[in-house]
């Protein structure tokens, strides 16, 4: 028996709708927490390197939102399909409606960037001076730092590839395309059946 359209609609709604919810989850605990621990390092001198741990928290709160923001894509391409045949206003296919929602993203996108360009860079800034420069007395330290710079670097890639993904840019194909896929899916079952 085939099932109805609007019982698609229905079980697909709650699921865009959680995501989006632990998606700001994230978001909002890693603003919490990146603000506490650099206040935290900049109140006591004895305890500067518990900023450290901030650039490590924001890449993985970076992942994290990727993966949830490229699963909402690709329910929302779903929904937009079941949709495209649908009488009344559409949310994917009316101009007023989904391009409006995209610029208003777009907003929201610069400033959770800003917030955690701010808060890698904060946390680096105020660990120098007592990690990197000679202060400490261990090399981890320094090996922290250094790492937490890779952070963010990841960080900033991290949102990066996750607008050329979701604005199908070139330089991010091989994780939007669809052809991509199935070549990747086609060759990984040639693999499993010749024994590689």
């Amino acid at each position: 028996m085939p099932i109805s359209y609007d019982a698609r609609l229905i079980t697909l709604g709650p699921e865009v709708g959680s995501r989006i919810q632990a998606r700001e989850l994230v978001l909002l605990s890693y603003m919490a927490l990146a603000g506490t621990l650099l206040s935290a390092s900049l109140v006591s001198g004895d305890r500067v390197e518990l900023a450290l741990a901030i650039p490590y928290i924001g890449l993985a709160s970076s992942l994290i939102t990727m993966h949830h923001d490229l699963i909402i894509g690709v329910i929302s391409d779903f929904m937009k399909e079941l949709s495209k045949d649908s009488p009344g206003p559409l949310w994917h296919h009316d101009p007023n409606f989904f391009p409006r929602a995209l610029r208003y993203r777009t907003i929201r996108d610069f400033g959770v960037g800003f917030f955690k360009i701010f808060s890698v860079a904060a946390s680096l800034f105020v660990t120098h001076k007592h990690t990197v420069i000679g202060n400490s007395d261990t090399l981890l330290p320094v090996v922290l730092w250094w790492g937490g710079l890779l952070c963010g670097f990841g960080v900033i890639g991290v949102m990066f590839v996750t607008w050329g993904i979701r604005n199908e840019k070139p330089f991010a194909k091989r994780f939007w395309s669809v052809e991509v896929a199935k070549r990747a899916m086609f060759q990984l079952g040639a693999d499993r059946q010749n024994g590689a």
